[in-house]
């Protein structure tokens, strides 16, 4: 019987200035236990500090926070949007496409989580796809202490029921001091938990770990479910990322994730030759260019 393994916690590095700042979380940090996420940014900006972005065989979300100003995502296919304050988009590469995001009014403060998901081999060349999760379809638990947005997934008897390229829930937590919320992870699940603001135990039935702002735990490997609880000690907020591991190779080139090193080359191939698509940016006019 394979019991939860639980990573050290880390802490990553403050990365940015007044315009841009970034917590950067990386899979190979933390044990192999983050699988299928490759990781993800915290992130607060004021302008387009990403640029255009090509990437395949994966997926990248981005979650607005509430108090956030909006963010626009454009790709090379057309999908022009607008993410509002507390919704989430959903970019699921494929085989290939590029994208860029950038504040809807330059200037304004931007905050969020850009998250980086593999996709299975089976469907690392199908066509790219956008969702929208809109602010509206996000299903809440409220109780007096506690709130939960469930942005995709599902907890105990809440679930949001929008269909998602891949299976995967992410959890936006705010705890009161004292007030706590448990979740029951499934068998052989990853977890990641991300503490955003803060101090709050985090509870398994192997150990209790204090979380402050900043701080990244993630586990896996449970042949059984596993209840986890979080406990507020001053008032917090905390997200968690859940999925199922996959138990494949992987290589990859920048934002590029393939099962192969010859899948690997004719992505990069692909993407040289236009068959991704572009966008070029002259100013604060960008232009799509179509995928050959």
């Amino acid at each position: 019987m394979n019991k939860l393994k639980l990573s050290a916690v880390v802490t990553p590095e403050v990365q940015g200035d007044e315009q841009f700042f970034a917590r950067k979380a990386r899979s190979n940090d933390f044990d192999g236990l983050m699988n299928p996420i490759i990781g993800f940014d915290h992130f607060e900006l004021t302008h387009d500090v990403y640029g255009p972005q090509p990437h395949a065989g994966m997926s990248v979300l981005h979650y607005v926070f509430e108090n956030s100003a909006p963010f626009q995502s454009l790709d090379s296919k057309g999908n022009n949007t607008v993410i509002t304050p507390g919704s989430l988009n959903w970019s699921y590469a494929g085989k290939g496409i590029v994208h860029s995001e950038f504040p809807v009014t330059e200037g304004t403060n931007v905050e969020g989580l850009q998250l980086f998901v593999n996709s299975s081999a089976a469907k690392k060349q199908d066509n790219p796809k956008s969702l929208v999760i809109d602010k509206a379809q996000i299903p809440e638990i409220k109780e007096e202490g506690l709130r939960v947005r469930v942005v995709c997934g599902k907890t105990g008897n809440t679930e949001n029921k929008i269909e998602t390229p891949d299976s995967l829930t992410i959890l936006h937590v705010f705890l009161k001091a004292g007030k706590e919320f448990s979740h029951q992870l499934n068998a052989q699940w990853s977890g990641t938990v991300l503490a955003v603001e803060g101090f709050f135990d985090f509870i398994t039935n192997q150990s209790t770990t204090e979380l402050e702002e900043g701080m990244v735990i993630s586990m896996a490997g449970s042949d059984l479910e596993e209840p986890l609880k979080f406990i507020g000690i001053t008032n917090s907020e905390l997200l968690f990322i859940s999925a199922e591991p996959l138990d494949e190779p992987s290589f990859s080139k920048g934002a590029f994730v393939m099962e192969s090193e010859l899948a690997l080359s004719q992505a990069v191939a692909n993407f040289e030759n236009g068959k991704m698509g572009f966008i070029e940016v002259k100013g604060k006019t960008r232009k799509v260019i179509k995928p050959v």
